[in-house]
């Protein structure tokens, strides 16, 4: 399945908010440890064994809702994506979210 986000801004920095059951069906559930690896053509979401980086969750009408929010710190560059505003492609599959530059 493949969606559009555009880039957000938190405090002048790149920011990318994902929440959907989507993320439930590819089995990144709350709490599911993920590490950001990159590719030649952007970013790739993937769980693993062990990471700080997790799954939060948000109640949306009563229904929890899986949350990935990805701000740019110096550890993590979302350069590779664009800029603020401009759109990114999500494509989620079973081995995770891959996020690329939208053209």
């Amino acid at each position: 399945m493949q969606k559009t986000q555009k880039i957000g801004a938190s405090k002048g920095s790149r920011r990318l908010c994902l929440w959907n059951l989507e993320l439930n069906n590819i089995g990144l559930s709350s709490g599911t440890p993920v590490e950001v690896k990159k590719t030649r053509k952007g970013l790739q979401l993937v769980p693993c064994g062990e990471s700080r980086r997790r799954v939060s969750r948000v109640l949306n009408h009563g229904k929890e809702l899986p949350v990935i929010d990805l701000k740019e710190t110096k550890s993590l560059s979302l350069a590779c994506l664009g800029e603020i505003g401009d759109k990114v492609l999500v494509s989620y599959s079973s081995s995770g979210v891959t996020l690329q530059p939208s053209k």
